[in-house]
């Protein structure tokens, strides 16, 4: 399995997930950055993978996990990234039109309710 490895919000590499036997063995490949990358797992939890050391200009780390330490990360990993993306919030959902009413404002004017009135400016 092919994890997408996110640094400042840019896919900088991949994180290969295979098993082997009862182990799981995961290898970041990725993109020197010029500083100390902390990866973590994400999905439906999180789980600490290490710090990549430069090999031959790129960032590479290779981890064994047994299933204990595989209950501490996601069963379906998302991505590889130091901290949690931003999540584009959902766009907000336009309310039903419905024809004007006399409590609409006529075309260029605001709409002030006052003592259960519409006024209109």
């Amino acid at each position: 399995m092919l994890i997408p490895i996110y640094i400042d919000g840019r896919q900088q590499g991949q994180l290969t997930v295979e098993r082997q036997g009862a182990a799981t063995v995961m290898r970041a490949d990725l993109n020197d950055v010029g500083r100390v990358v902390r990866l973590k797992v994400f999905g439906e939890r999180t789980g600490y993978l290490g710090v990549p050391v430069p090999e031959e200009g790129r960032l590479r780390l290779t981890k064994r996990l047994s299933p204990a330490e595989m209950a501490c990360f996601p069963q379906r990993p998302e991505y590889a990234a130091e901290k949690p993306m931003d999540r584009e919030k959902p766009a907000p959902q336009l309310e039903k039109t419905r024809p004007a009413g006399p409590e609409d404002p006529p075309e260029g004017r605001h709409i002030v309710w006052m003592g259960g009135k519409p006024h209109f400016f």
